[in-house]
């Protein structure tokens, strides 16, 4: 049986974790709907990577939501909203690293 302080804990836990993904979720969303709204005159893995911030930044708010509103009892919204953000994140390195994604630099 879980004791008051071990709730309080899961509690604390899962609303840092659902702020999280809530705010970043909002923030991948911004960026790849400001990507593909210049799909005409961007390169198509750029724009894969537009597509694919734009499927996983929904995802992680409806994950953090999910989270919030069960009150951190459910596993399952952590990891489709922790699988979401990995996803995410992979995206911008493997962009970043293979010079897909424009990264202001040195002249």
């Amino acid at each position: 049986m879980e004791t008051a302080i071990q709730k309080a804990r899961r509690l604390a836990v899962a609303s840092i974790v659902a702020a999280g993904m809530l705010f970043f979720g909002g923030v991948v969303s911004r960026i790849g709907y400001h990507i593909l709204r210049h799909w005409s005159s961007i390169g198509p893995a750029y724009a894969a990577c537009g597509v694919l911030w734009v499927l996983t930044g929904p995802v992680m708010l409806v994950a953090g939501l999910w989270v919030v509103g069960s009150l951190g009892r459910h596993r399952i919204p952590l990891l489709v909203g922790g699988a979401a953000t990995a996803l995410a994140g992979l995206v911008l390195v493997v962009g970043v690293l293979t010079y897909v994604i424009p990264c202001a630099g040195p002249g």
